[in-house]
């Protein structure tokens, strides 16, 4: 099966995509990704709210829309751009898949890549994702202007930016993004010490190093090996008696010397690691798990919180990037598309009447369209919109008697 299938060929400043197969493409990014983003994704926290953002920004539809001149705007749902960005973007993945694997890719390695494959009249065929350890940025004189490209491996040219979804974390140029787990280095290392300390604590049956002073004449290689061979059996974990009981005799004593997980404070500096990570994350500790100081009314906030800090930004620079490059110039003064974040209401039927009912009263919903969003078919009479009429103007309120009263 063919990665891309390309309907056209190019000039050599624009890219034109060989003949690569799915298994060239990833047989040699595939051990370079798990050797760069495995240790971190072992962390709960970093592998949560990874998974939370990735999960948010894919289960939201991508409506497209039609403006007019005034600038309202209507859906546009019988199109093949609609069925690309929200059904099937590629014949590889579903809109799911692609989006939660750019949002993953953003935030793990700073960029997340995907290839617009076009057709014959430029309009967008599929989008095709791209490892960001196969893409690379270059530049070039155009007119003596320099010019952004992309070297994507495996095309034989270099890519224009308008044929490359460039999705950025935080960047200091503007041009390249910066990983998160390269910012957050420091924390993911003690957080990964401290994983990594808990786990050869227990492995070794809670027991901690000391010294076995052994008083009186100096004991020979054989004593001592002797002496090795028996502690190991009787406290070593693998032997089946991680909490033997060791018999010492008279001259005989034992001394500690590491420090125990109370005094290193290893739970307190466990649970800052989670605090610490989600701040580079922007996520809530609480939407990481961390209940250990929420309560109802701060899970509730929280929600909003997240939707405000955490997904308005990541959303917008996946709308303003998908919108510049995916439709042509000339469809841009009157063609769109937004995510639908009404779907995070979905689960919560509380706050989904509250804002329909909300949204029906002032007559700026249709019955019929308060039923499509949840799953209901049309009834007659459903397309108009509805105001209560005991709200009127200040006019008709305050009316003057014939003798100029009020």
């Amino acid at each position: 099966m063919k990665l891309f299938r390309r309907k056209e060929k190019r000039s050599t400043e624009e890219a034109t995509a060989p003949e690569v197969t799915t298994s060239e493409i990833y047989d040699g990014w595939f051990t370079r990704w798990l050797e760069s983003r495995d240790k971190p994704m072992l962390l709960s926290t970093v592998y949560r709210c990874v998974d939370l953002i990735s999960d948010s920004l894919a289960v939201l539809p991508l409506e497209t829309y039609k403006l007019d001149i005034e600038g309202f705007k209507s859906p546009l749902l019988q199109t093949p751009i609609y069925h690309i960005l929200n059904t099937e973007p590629s014949e590889n993945m579903s809109r799911y898949v692609l989006f939660k694997t750019l949002a993953a890719s953003t935030l793990l390695t700073g960029n997340g890549y995907a290839y617009i494959e076009r057709n014959s009249d430029n309009y967008i065929d599929q989008i095709h994702y791209l490892p960001s350890q196969n893409v690379t940025i270059e530049w070039v004189k155009v007119n003596g202007i320099e010019r952004k490209r992309y070297r994507v491996a495996g095309f034989k040219s270099l890519v224009e930016p308008r044929d490359i979804l460039h999705f950025m974390d935080f960047s200091y140029d503007g041009h390249t993004g910066v990983s998160r787990v390269s910012h957050a280095s420091q924390t993911l290392g003690i957080a990964s010490d401290s994983e990594a300390h808990a786990s050869g604590f227990f492995k070794s049956g809670a027991n901690m190093a000391g010294v076995l002073t052994i008083e009186g004449a100096r004991l020979s290689k054989g004593q001592k090996e002797q002496n090795y061979k028996e502690w190991e059996a009787r406290t070593n974990p693998q032997t089946g008696k991680p909490n033997g009981v060791v018999i010492l005799e008279g001259n005989q004593r034992y001394q500690p010397i590491s420090v125990s997980p109370k005094d290193s404070q290893l739970l307190e500096s466990r649970q800052h690691n989670v605090i610490d990570i989600c701040r580079f994350f922007s996520v809530s500790p609480v939407k990481a798990f961390d209940l250990s100081k929420s309560s109802y009314s701060t899970v509730e906030a929280t929600q909003l919180q997240y939707l405000a800090d955490t997904m308005l930004p990541f959303l917008t620079k996946f709308e303003l990037e998908l919108n510049r490059k995916i439709f042509l110039p000339s469809q841009r003064p009157y063609m769109k598309c937004e995510f639908n974040t009404s779907v995070l209401l979905r689960t919560d039927k509380q706050s989904q009447a509250a804002y329909w009912n909300t949204m029906f009263q002032i007559g700026a919903a249709k019955p019929n369209e308060i039923r499509k969003e949840m799953n209901l078919g049309k009834v007659a009479g459903g397309d108009k919109t509805f105001v209560q009429v005991n709200v009127q103007t200040l006019e008709k309120a305050v009316k003057e008697n014939k003798d100029g009263t009020e």
